[in-house]
């Protein structure tokens, strides 16, 4: 496979309809993007920004079904199963790292915090943890549908760096919107979960992922 990126364009005039797509992906992670530079309340970040974007996520799949862009289709469809994959691996690996780790961290705390940011629920009432793993849920298929996108079958090393931006990203935003009380240890938890992601949607993209025709490539 070419080691290039390979963004699901045939032409340039499908470029806008690419970058709606990513648009429609970054909805999910723009609520707590928002919700952490204090400019939207994640409530109504997540009803007003990310679940328009998931509608938009799903009626452009539609759409290119119906007029038969199969390349963009397969993208997304490989995407979110790279995501589904990825996401198992990533908890799995982060709840080992904590059993066999002396570590002070726990990781899947924070999905109790989305849930508390999105519901104003008390964490760990059942309706906040619902809605913060479904919010995990989302972040994990929408990053590997929009990694998907951009590379394709590149090389599986790709969707590593892909991971390694994503730790960068939280590293920058966890420790000032929760308390995390061993930075440490929130690194070794974190750096093994997105390496362990980032490969996994790499390799499955790698071999699952149509090839874009032509030469319109990012890198």
């Amino acid at each position: 496979m070419p080691a290039r990126l390979q963004p699901a364009a045939s032409s340039r005039r499908d470029l806008p309809l690419v970058l709606l797509t990513l648009a429609a992906c970054g909805a999910s992670i723009a609520a707590l993007l928002l919700h952490w530079l204090g400019w939207v309340a994640m409530p109504y970040a997540v009803s007003f920004v990310t679940l328009p974007g998931m509608v938009l996520l799903v009626a452009l799949t539609g759409w290119a079904r119906r007029e038969n862009r199969r390349l963009l289709v397969n993208r997304i469809v490989v995407g979110a199963q790279a995501g589904l994959l990825g996401l198992v691996a990533y908890d799995l690996v982060r709840l080992l790292a904590q059993v066999a780790l002396p570590l002070n961290f726990q990781a899947f705390r924070s999905m109790d915090a989305f849930g508390h940011f999105m519901t104003g629920l008390p964490l760990g009432s059942a309706p906040a943890r619902v809605a913060g793993w479904a919010y995990h849920v989302s972040n994990g298929l929408t990053f590997a549908i929009a990694y998907s996108v951009v590379a394709g079958p590149a090389r599986w090393w790709w969707g590593l760096i892909f991971g390694t931006a994503l730790q960068l990203g939280m590293t920058a935003v966890y420790p000032t919107l929760f308390e995390i009380e061993s930075i440490p240890s929130f690194l070794v938890v974190s750096v093994i979960g997105h390496a362990v992601y980032g490969s996994v949607i790499g390799v499955w993209c790698e071999r699952r992922a149509l090839p874009a025709p032509g030469r319109v490539k990012l890198a």
